[in-house]
């Protein structure tokens, strides 16, 4: 008995301590103050990913871009068009972005529900973001990405000083091979933070002062 249960003990402890090691972190990209992590996702052949980077600006400035849902293809890696479906309030609503795909690749397309909160003792913000596949018909010619879940992460760190998190797991539908998608997965954070580090510390870029966040 006690062989037997020796056994499964350290069976579970094998399964267990793989697992953890599948979904650990690996830093895959360390460049221009931009941190890109990947791991496996369970369930899923794609690599979720996490970016990181410190920068010189205020939590109000950084999300009013963010929230600036329209101009995405200003600055947002691929980002084609951009649009806000439905504002519910301040806080929440839908957004639909168009993302160029490389011929003869279809472009893809996400609908996603947003959400902003803001933890009052600590200050960080949080937008969770959640793709909705049908919330709007598909259109000819563009392939609506399954599934998407992520969040940008604000930390005030002193005043006028912010780490950025930028967190995204997605399916991109289709049948794109997932060792491609898994190739260039580091294109997007990258890239999405640097353009948004150079905006919000532009001194032509003006600073935002939302009501819905709370600074330092």
């Amino acid at each position: 008995m006690r062989v037997g249960i020796a056994l499964f003990y350290l069976l579970f402890l094998s399964f267990f301590t793989t697992t953890a090691s599948a979904q650990s972190w690996e830093l895959k990209l360390d460049q221009d103050g931009i941190k890109i992590y990947t791991r496996k996702k369970t369930g899923s052949g794609v690599k979720e990913f996490r970016g990181e980077v410190i920068v010189n600006s205020n939590l109000s400035t950084i999300l009013a871009l963010i929230d600036s849902i329209p101009a995405y293809p200003k600055w947002m890696y691929k980002c084609t068009y951009a649009e806000r479906l439905k504002k519910i309030n301040q806080a929440s609503g839908y957004s639909y972005n168009i993302i160029k795909a490389p011929w003869p690749v279809s472009d893809r397309d996400v609908c996603t529900y947003y959400y902003v909160k803001q933890d009052t003792s600590s200050k960080v913000v949080t937008i969770t973001m959640k793709g909705v596949k049908d919330y709007i018909p598909e259109k000819p010619g563009i392939v609506r990405m399954p599934k998407l879940i992520g969040f940008w992460e604000l930390t005030p760190i002193k005043k006028g000083v912010t780490k950025v998190i930028y967190q995204l797991h997605c399916e991109s539908g289709g049948s794109i091979p997932e060792a491609i998608v898994n190739a260039y997965i580091t294109d997007t954070p990258y890239h999405n933070l640097l353009n948004l580090k150079k905006i919000v510390e532009s001194p032509y870029h003006p600073k935002a002062n939302m009501k819905l966040v709370k600074e330092l």
